[in-house]
This record gives structure tokens, sequence and C-alpha cells, in this order.
């Protein structure tokens, strides 16, 4: 089937015999729960199989490591190196290359080795770990330089797995020479200042690179492809430039067949955009994938917060790169191709880029209790074989939904695509809910387009949707539902401060934000909200933007990942942030309050908001309860959250809907 909305996007391309149907890939990226200790789980092989049904060209899986000792980091990369393989850990693999090639996707595996960042606790015997040079690292471990001849031994030891991978059906291998690993670590001034010939210039410093990749090729075939990751740049102090990226690709081209560009370093993954923000723009690496490009003769592949089909035509529309990869998005929406291919782009879900990176490494101090990883915007992720066992429907019930939010539309279009007839009722006159400010914050773009993508799902599923109406218990009465789904939101907080009334919410100031430009204004609660809302204040409006937060941090509710990126941001703005403070009167000229040393300060404001958490209407749930049995709560109406919680409640209440 051709495209003609996007030409590119769908043009294959054959590499030494292996056909990509189309110019999107499912890059490598870490999740917690697809591998366990070395297998690949049922779970795991499905969420693979998502992927390669969506209709992705290539779908890798991400972070094996090539032996049991200085490479490994933690038990969810696939074991390829026991000796001997069980039957049955040779057949799951094999159930895992079958599964993804079945959907006509490239089967690839990510091969990595961490080199200086392994800790002694993860290496056998707890030896030092290993890299290009000696060196004691900030956490006070001691980093052994490798000889040549433990150089020799690890390329063999990747030739080697890389053979097992091509044996049990790989076609394809995703070398990791980016991101502070071990073949990053050679190239980068930052990590290698050795004086032997390994050491020194460019040439020097690839020659381990252009080692593992030979013995590579000597042991597999040169039609066992290798898809050679870099950073373009380490975007760091010290660390590799655009220029260092450029030399290096010029002479490793020659012994791999694709090159994929990235960037930073997973020493601080999100100000070197290895894990680009929702402040990134989208596309954050193709600059470097472009420059890399002219130099070149082998494809380019260029990853970095893309999320929509558009931004992919026009990366490869204009030259810039010949593959795009997609990361946290294929999580997101895995029928992202296909659905684009078949002129759904309206339904694609967007990803984010807000709170899924590894969770599990949560700052102990910020949240002691880790979390699962899980994608706001789809409830399907990760958990795709529970719900594809879903007990179906016994027939098609008529089911009222209440609230036309975030979890209101996915409940209501969940239920329709499970075949009953949904009305969705909602009192204002359009869909979304609180996310009408997205309309207006540029940051928010990508949340503005899944309220979006939500609409076009509730149309293209029948979705009956009735607005400016308001839901009473009258009204249920007479409509006679089967199942009734009540997300009828949440309310802003009003802090009891003497002289609130002199201040509003903060996300009413998106309802004239020229008003802004160049005033004082002071936002009352330090929260992720608060914090994001002043800075695109500061940032967009140039507003003098000053926080007071009652607790010992700003953004102390955000995910590390995002609070990473923010405070950066916030302070370039100059912003003020006040933590540790005590609120004490709002007056028309600004703000009295107590400093972290219990000292009275007073902050004037042209403007004051507050933004100080949601509380549910409970009063609106409560009118509306004991007209059916089947009366579910959900989203913000239940206990205001995030959006992640609001999709994840609307989708369970349909699915339970029999």
């Amino acid at each position: 089937m051709s495209c003609t909305k996007y030409p590119h996007m769908f043009e294959p391309m054959t590499i030494k015999g292996i056909t990509f149907k189309n110019r999107v890939f499912a890059s490598p990226i870490t999740t917690n729960r697809i591998v366990d200790h070395g297998y690949p789980t049922p779970e795991g092989i499905d969420v693979y199989e998502t992927k390669a049904r969506g209709g992705f060209a290539e779908v890798t899986l991400t972070e094996s490591f090539i032996d049991h000792e200085y490479s490994w980091r933690h038990e969810h990369g696939l074991n390829l190196w026991e000796k001997p393989m069980t039957t049955f850990h040779m057949e799951s693999i094999m159930t895992l290359t079958e599964a993804i090639k079945a959907h006509g996707a490239v089967a690839s595996i990510q091969l990595n080795h961490v080199g200086a960042m392994n800790h002694p606790d993860a290496i056998p015997g707890h030896k030092n770990p290993i890299g290009p040079s000696a060196y004691v690292r900030d956490d006070g471990v001691q980093v052994e330089e490798m000889t040549v001849e433990m150089m020799e031994k690890t390329a063999a030891q990747w030739a080697e797995v890389a053979w097992v991978a091509k044996s049990l059906g790989f076609q394809m291998i995703n070398l990791h020479g980016g991101h502070g690993w071990l073949l990053n670590q050679f190239i980068s001034p930052k990590f290698n200042h050795r004086t032997d010939e390994y050491g020194g210039s460019m040439a020097n410093r690839a020659k381990f690179p252009i080692m593992v990749c030979k013995k590579i090729k000597e042991v597999c075939g040169d039609d066992f492809l290798i898809e050679y990751r870099m950073s373009g740049s380490e975007r760091m102090e010290g660390g590799m430039t655009l220029e260092d990226g450029i030399e290096f690709a010029e002479i490793i081209q020659d012994y791999v067949d694709l090159i994929h560009v990235t960037s930073g370093s997973y020493q601080d993954h999100v100000n070197t955009k290895a894990f680009s923000s929702m402040f990134d723009k989208h596309g954050c690496n193709l600059d470097l994938a472009a420059a890399i490009k002219e130099h070149v003769h082998v494809p380019v592949v260029a990853v970095g917060g893309f999320n929509a089909p558009d931004q992919i035509e026009e990366a490869l529309a204009s030259g810039k790169c010949d593959f795009v990869a997609l990361g946290r998005q294929q999580f997101a929406d895995p029928a992202f191709v296909n659905k684009t291919l078949m002129g759904l782009e309206d339904t694609i879900a967007p990803c984010l880029r807000c709170s899924c990176f590894n969770p599990l490494a949560s700052d102990p101090d910020v949240r002691p209790i880790p979390e699962l990883w899980h994608c706001a915007v789809n409830p399907w992720g990760q958990r795709e074989l529970r719900w594809r066992n879903a007990p179906k429907p016994t027939g098609s019930r008529k089911v009222l939904v209440i609230g036309g939010g975030v979890s209101g539309m996915y409940a209501a279009v969940t239920a329709a695509e499970r075949g009953h007839d949904v009305t969705l009722v909602e009192k204002d006159s359009k869909l979304g809910g609180l996310l009408w400010f997205t309309e207006v914050d540029t940051d928010k773009e990508s949340l503005l387009r899944f309220r979006d993508s939500l609409i076009a799902r509730c149309k293209h599923a029948g979705v009956k949707v009735m607005l400016n109406t308001e839901a009473t218990h009258e009204m249920l009465e007479s409509f006679h539902a089967d199942a009734v789904i009540c997300a009828v939101g949440s309310h802003p907080f009003v802090p009891p401060i003497p002289g609130v009334e002199h201040a509003q919410h903060a996300v009413e100031a998106y309802k004239d934000i020229e008003k802004l430009k160049g005033k004082k204004v002071v936002i009352i609660g330090g929260g992720a909200i608060g914090c994001e809302s002043g800075y695109f204040f500061a940032s967009e409006c140039g507003a003098k933007v000053q926080i007071l937060e009652m607790r010992d941090a700003m953004c102390k509710d955000s995910y590390p990942s995002q609070r990473a990126a923010l405070l950066p941001r916030m302070d370039k703005a100059g912003m003020i942030l006040d933590c540790s403070v005590t609120t004490k009167e709002i007056t028309d000229k600004g703000v009295k309050f107590l400093d972290k040393d219990g000292k009275e300060q007073f902050a004037e404001a042209d403007y004051v908001y507050y933004c100080c958490g949601n509380r549910s209407n409970d009063d609106i749930v409560k009118s509306l309860e004991g007209v059916t049995p089947w009366f579910v709560v959900t989203g913000d109406a239940k206990r205001a959250r995030t959006v992640k919680q609001a999709t994840y409640e609307g989708f369970c209440a349909a699915m339970d809907i029999l």
C-alpha cells in the first residue's frame, strides 16, 4: 500500500539483501519487565510483537550485554552469552525473533558494554569496572585501564554474542557506541586519556570500535547488518563535539551498515539530550544527524523526540537522514506507523515525554517507593498480554460517560471500541476538560495533540457527544444506562490565605497571557504545575516570576528526569525561587511571607496566582450516585492526580463493562 501523503516515510530501502519496508524504526529503549534474568518473558515477547504488528520497519530489543562480567549492568538485557544454552532459552529467544519478523519487521538487538560506568556490585567478585583509561569516578570507584589483550578479548566476546544473535533469528545488531558506554568512552576525550596507539588522535581512539566491528563481520558475515549507535555530540564539558562526531563517523562508516545518531551521555541524560524532555524540540538530534550524513556514504538514522508523522516526513524529505527511530513514542502508540499508513494519524497518541523514564531509579530522597514503568497516554503499554486476554463483552451495553476530560474520553473510546453504545455528556462547549490551557502553552503542544487524538478517536469509534449538557440525577434516571462512568473532574484548591481574593489560580492566567508581558508575577505553590506555568510565563511572556513554595524543594512532585530538565531552565529564565516559606497574606501589591529563616519578606507583584493542587468534585459525584448499580468514578473525580492515572482508570472502567 502506498501513502501519497507521506511518500518518504513509506519508501522501502534494501541494505545487503535486507529490506526495510518503511523508514521508521522502533529504537532500543530500556524497560523493566521485558526480560527476566536474561530470558524474554511472555509479556516481553508480546510487547515486541505489538510494535512489529504496528508497522515498524525494524524492531530493536534493548541493551543486551556481551558477558556476565564487566559489561553487565542489570538483569533486563537478553542473555546471549550463556554456555551451554538450554533448549528453553533458545526457543524463547527464537519465539521472540519469529514474532517480530512475522509482521514484516526486521529483528534487531542492541549489544552493549557499559565499561567504566559499571559498578563493582554488578561485577562478579566485586572487581573494579574497566574503561579506556584508569581514573577514580566521582563516586569513589576506581576504573581500571583496559590492556590490549582485554580489548581483543572483549571484541571477540562481542562477535561471539552477535553470532548467537544471528543464529537465533536476529537479522542485525544495534552496536551501542553512544551515551557514555564503553565504545563511546574510547572515542571521547573526556574518558580516553591513553598515550598508546589507542589514544590521542581520533584515528587512534577509533581503533577499538573498529576492532569490534571487524570482528563481528568476520564471525557473522557481511549480510548481518551493523547499525552503529553513536552520540553525534556528548553535549557536555570535555566531551565529544559535533566535529569529533563527524570525524569518527567518517572513520567508522567503512565497517558498519548504518549510523544511528543520538546525543549525550547517561551521566547527565536529560541536559545532554540522551533522553530529551518536553522542553526540547522534536527531532532534537536531527541537526547532528544531518551534519554527519553530509560526510558519510552509509544510511543515517536520526532519533530524539519525534512523535508525529509530519515531523518524520519533513526530516526524511529534507535529506537530513535516511531513517527515523522512535523511542518512547513506540510505547505511546505502537500502531503509530500503521495508523499513519491507513490515514488515521489524527488518532495517534503522542508521547508526552513526561514520566516513563526509568521510574524504578527514582531519587530515594524524593520518591522512596519505586513506580512501575507505564505510559501516560497508553494504558496498554507493558500490559498488552494481560489486556489482550481480558474477557470480551457479552453484548452491547448502553453506556453513559459523564465528563469530557481525559479520563472520560478514554473511557468512552474504550467502551465504544469494545462494541458498546456510548454517550458522552460534557457541561462545557468543547471536550478536553482542564486541558484547554494547552492551546496557549507551547510547552504542552504534545498534550494538546493527545487531547485532540482522543476527540478524533471518539468520532471514529462512534461515541455520541452531547456538549453544553450538565448531567443531573433526573437525567440519569431517564437515560436508563446499563453502566455510568463518572469522570467529572476536579477544581483548583483555594488556599486559606488572608487576601486570597486578590489572587487567581495559575491556569486562569492563560486566558489573557498578553497582560503578563514584563509584569511581576508571584506564584504560590512550587509543585510541577506551578513551576511549569511559571517557567512559561517567564520564558514566553517575559514576566518576572517569583515562586513561593512551602516545601524544601521545587518540583518535588515531578519525576526526576522532568525535574532535571525544568530546574536549569527556570534558573536561566531568571526566576526567583523561594523554598521552605510560609505565606502570610496576599495584598493588591504582592505577597507577605516568612522566608526559610523565619524573617518576614514582601514579594511585589502585579499579579498573584496560586497553584496548590486540585480537589475532586465530590459534590457532583454524590448528586449522581444511586441511579444505576454500575456507577464507577474515575480520574480526578476520584482523586486529583495526573494524566497517567486518568487514562488508566477511564480505560479500566470501560474494560470492566461486560
